[in-house]
């Protein structure tokens, strides 16, 4: 099998997982499955609607059939970020990817884009992007972020670097700093690469299961020791991340490698005595919200499910998808990216051909395993007349098919406008979907003010009739607190006024 056919079958079924778990990832049973598709598993894909930036400032995200997340947006990200020595612009991929993704990001998690946020300030660099954040009154620090958001994005790292196991874990390890600082993300990632790295050497007929993730469990402590200790971003990262904690990093570091083994020990029983699926994913934790999205269970349950299901390709990715309460998106994007460089594109049905910017997934592929193979050769693009920015929109004046551009992607045209009023009178996002000349597509949104609303001025029956609705929807002593709060009000401001009507209108 050539090169180029595994490849691409790894980039394009780890997008195709991420795009079919999408739909699944916020479904909790079969029954809500078939109520909205038709369909008690996913094995297709589907048009669906969520709703994106809350309540009253949010809008109706159509997500089109095929369409990938935030998984394979930073995936590709990644890949533009990797040179032609297969080393990493760390610098680049933190100030210009990752903060100009928060524009077009789809379905990211908080943990990356608190971190992109944070690292667009200018003291900040790529190996010091720690961070906090609160939510619902509980503390969130960057050193207790182990979810799977870093190993994610790094599959284009492990293809880059084919056989180079050492460089592989030293820029994983790197690139999953910038977002990551707990030993889950950043063990998680080096572990996915390393898979990788291991599987796809394999030809589909000469696979053993067993040999593969002994392979991998075997010498793991040596083989995952953070060698590149010495580098002096990782040096001064060190010592930030120790300087105020009770439990050194190396530590808790240590106790992740006994962790993972042990997850690693548990996977290889299960498939040895071929225990049901789903009690080994909840076994794992792939259930509990606690541990769903951890970057070990998470990319430990794509191992399992890539190698239970070798000879049968198409239904490990299935499984993962339909794995419902799971992190479908990103296990199934693990479980993609393994069974693809095992078995190339040439197993991806027609079905699963529609998947968003195939054509861009392909190019991709094509220039890691150029910068592998130690041959890629890029040329400048050409300078063009400055044209509108897409970038952070400041003002509603796009059109359709008009040229503009997008930092870091170049050069493209508006492909779709539409304008959605909030909850909130007077205000409404715009919508903008751009297709660029490197083929990559995205959809970007910016909440306005309406220039042409103008306030109703308050009338003094309106406080009577947000009574009169309090008093039928809701429960006495919520009714009491409400009346006291309004009472000690000199002048109820309109925002705060059609803000209760709203939410007593949504009441249930």
């Amino acid at each position: 099998m050539k090169p180029e056919t595994k490849y691409k079958g790894s980039i394009k079924l780890s997008a195709i997982g991420d795009a079919l778990g999408w739909i699944t990832e916020f479904e909790k049973s079969q029954q809500s499955l078939k109520e909205k598709f038709g369909t008690e598993k996913i094995e297709n894909f589907y048009t669906w609607k969520k709703t994106v930036g809350g309540r009253f400032y949010g809008f109706i995200d159509t997500i089109k059939a095929g369409s990938y997340s935030d998984d394979t947006q930073l995936l590709l990200a990644v890949a533009r970020s990797i040179k032609k020595d297969g080393n990493l612009d760390h610098n680049y991929f933190a100030k210009t990817e990752l903060a100009n993704w928060l524009d077009y990001a789809r379905g990211g998690g908080r943990t990356v884009k608190t971190a992109a946020d944070k690292i667009s300030r200018k003291s900040i660099k790529w190996f010091n992007n720690f961070y906090s954040f609160k939510v619902n009154g509980e503390n969130y620090d960057y050193k207790q972020s182990g979810a799977n958001g870093a190993a994610m994005r790094v599959l284009p790292i492990a293809l880059a670097n084919l056989g180079n196991t050492e460089k592989i874990k030293e820029e994983i390890f790197c690139n999953s700093i910038i977002t990551h600082g707990h030993p889950r993300a950043i063990l998680g990632a080096m572990l996915y690469g390393y898979a990788v790295n291991q599987i796809i050497v394999f030809r589909p007929e000469d696979f053993n299961w067993e040999s593969y993730i002994t392979q991998i469990g075997l010498d793991f402590p040596k083989k995952f020791e953070l060698s590149f200790t010495n580098k002096m971003e990782i040096r001064e990262w060190l010592k930030e991340w120790n300087k105020s904690s009770t439990k050194t990093f190396e530590s808790l570091y240590a106790e992740t490698i006994i962790e993972t083994q042990n997850q690693l020990r548990f996977v290889f029983q299960s498939i040895k005595q071929n225990s049901p699926v789903q009690d080994t994913l909840k076994k794992m934790g792939c259930f509990d919200p606690a541990t769903k999205g951890s970057g070990i269970v998470t990319v430990i349950a794509g191992i399992y499910l890539a190698t239970k299901f070798h000879d049968k390709p198409l239904e490990a990715i299935i499984e993962s998808v339909n794995a419902l309460g799971s992190d479908t998106d990103s296990i199934a994007a693990f479980t993609g990216g393994l069974i693809g460089a095992l078995h190339g594109h040439n197993i991806i049905p027609d079905k699963w051909k529609s998947v968003q910017d195939i054509d861009y997934l392909d190019n991709i592929a094509e220039r890691l395993l150029a910068i592998s193979e130690d041959r890629l050769e890029e040329s400048l693009v050409p300078t063009t007349p400055k044209l509108k920015l897409l970038n952070n929109p400041k003002k509603d004046d796009f059109n359709l098919d008009e040229p503009i551009e997008f930092i870091p992607l170049g050069k493209g045209k508006i492909t779709f406008i539409d304008r959605q009023n909030t909850l909130t009178k007077g205000k409404y996002n715009l919508l903008l979907e751009a297709l660029f000349d490197n083929g990559q597509s995205i959809l970007v949104s910016k909440l306005f003010d309406d220039q042409n609303y103008t306030p109703k001025i308050e009338e003094p029956n309106e406080i009577e009739t947000l009574l009169q609705l309090a008093t039928d929807k809701l429960k006495p002593k919520t009714l009491e607190k409400l009346k006291e709060f309004i009472g000690n009000q000199k002048r109820l401001p309109k925002g705060q006024l059609e803000m209760i009507l709203a939410l007593l209108k949504n009441e249930e």
